[in-house]
């Protein structure tokens, strides 16, 4: 799983792709980084200081949409990342209920064995 810093990345670079298209995200992205990249390595919250820096580009109400775009869609990657461990659960499930069933009758041996049964 990625770490959820990575995941809030990721679900507003989708956003900002969804809301302004490919060659404006583009664009907000290559400025991003040339305007932002020191002060995102100092901030400990990325994202608020990219959604800031979206207000002074597009203005509050765009980057409100983006925002709650971003936030939409990280619910939905969040979900897949669930949903992919959640199987992964199940399968290590189904493999130690086989375990079981084929160690059953290897206990009931050693149990008519020794006396217990």
């Amino acid at each position: 799983m990625e770490n959820f810093d990575d995941l809030m990345s990721e679900a507003l670079d989708d956003a900002i792709k969804m809301v302004l298209g490919e060659s404006a995200s583009k664009l907000i992205h290559s400025l991003t980084e040339k305007q932002l990249s020191a002060k995102i390595k100092q901030s400990s919250n990325n994202i608020e200081t990219i959604i800031t820096y979206l207000e002074k580009l597009i203005g509050k109400e765009g980057a409100q949409i983006i925002q709650t775009a971003s936030i939409k869609r990280l619910c939905q990657k969040l979900k897949e990342e669930y949903e992919n461990v959640e199987a992964h659960f199940v399968f290590l499930d189904e493999l130690y209920e086989m375990k079981f069933k084929l160690l059953a009758p290897t206990q009931n041996e050693k149990n008519k064995q020794s006396g217990y049964n």
